[in-house]
């Protein structure tokens, strides 16, 4: 698949990845829903974390760990800190919400890193951005619809994860990140290791061969959407690669019914396709100044 994908280019390329990193991305929030239902979730965490640092220590550990050696604790100390709440965020959610609406609340990840980016990376936002971000948290409040109540602690959940990637996009746009997708990975999972490890009290349960079988489908997985995404943004521009996520719009709830038997309404869809709108907008949003003087006729002067 790989030698199929280098004959395309980059653009097609980075967004094929993507596509297939989001597919995977929702496989993995599937199997979060399943076994959150059988085991704890701080559990759940901490296994998946450990199943996934024993797939890759072969490769991370050989010569005397030169692969994960790293000069910048504090950008994977952040990473972690991150990525741990982001999964948290999705696992509670997950158990109290269906996967297709999990998947939706997820995208609002480039609608929050455009007040961040304002913030924290003092980038320009013009006014068609921030007509992105209203559409698309519209298309999130019909979404949410038939969830919204006093306090919905699972929606707050979904959003409060997204808005946790956001933050991780930001901490990786101030610093320079030159180090191997197999160094990321490592102390990544570490993190989660030892904070999910904490709740669990480092105890591995007794569990059925089909629950160990899941886990290590979940850490296999896991690592190879992460290389996909990485594939993804390294071959295309960023807003397209982007792009390549709303595949998680049909994979989502298609999912969602054949493993869970979830069916959605006119709102998921509305809200989807609002949303879609929003980040879309956000996105390829023209620059009208230039737009302007290139449509502007030029002046002729007197021979």
């Amino acid at each position: 698949m790989h030698a199929n994908l280098s004959a395309l280019s980059g653009n097609t390329r980075g967004v094929l990845w993507i596509v297939l990193g989001m597919t995977l991305f929702t496989f993995i929030n599937a199997l979060f829903k399943h076994l959150g239902g059988e085991l704890p979730m701080a559990t759940v965490m901490f296994l998946r974390a450990l199943c996934i640092l024993l797939l890759i220590a072969p490769f991370a550990l050989r010569q005397r760990a030169a692969a994960i050696r790293t000069r910048k604790p504090g950008l994977h100390l952040g990473r972690m800190v991150f990525t741990s709440l982001s999964a948290a965020c999705a696992l509670y959610a997950l158990a109290h919400l269906s996967l297709g609406e999990v998947t939706v609340y997820a995208l609002t990840t480039s609608i929050w890193l455009i007040p961040l980016g304002l913030i924290f990376l003092n980038e320009a936002v013009r006014p068609m951005r921030w007509l992105g971000v209203a559409v698309g948290f519209a298309g999130v409040w019909v979404v949410a619809q038939p969830e919204i109540s006093a306090v919905n602690w699972a929606l707050l959940a979904a959003l409060t994860g997204a808005l946790a990637d956001a933050a991780l996009g930001v901490l990786l746009k101030r610093g320079a990140n030159s180090e191997s997708t197999l160094a990321i990975i490592w102390w990544t999972y570490l993190g989660q290791l030892l904070a999910f490890g904490l709740f669990a009290g480092f105890a591995v349960p007794s569990l059925l061969a089909t629950q160990w079988l899941g886990l290590l489908l979940l850490g296999g997985i896991s690592i190879a959407c992460m290389q996909c995404f990485v594939l993804g943004y390294r071959a295309a521009d960023a807003s397209l690669a982007e792009t390549g996520c709303f595949s998680g719009l049909i994979v989502g709830p298609l999912l969602g019914w054949l493993m869970f038997g979830e069916l959605l309404g006119g709102y998921y869809w509305i809200g989807a396709l609002l949303l879609t709108a929003g980040i879309l907008i956000a996105l390829f949003e023209p620059d009208w100044r230039s737009l302007v003087r290139r449509l502007r006729p030029r002046s002729r002067h007197p021979a």
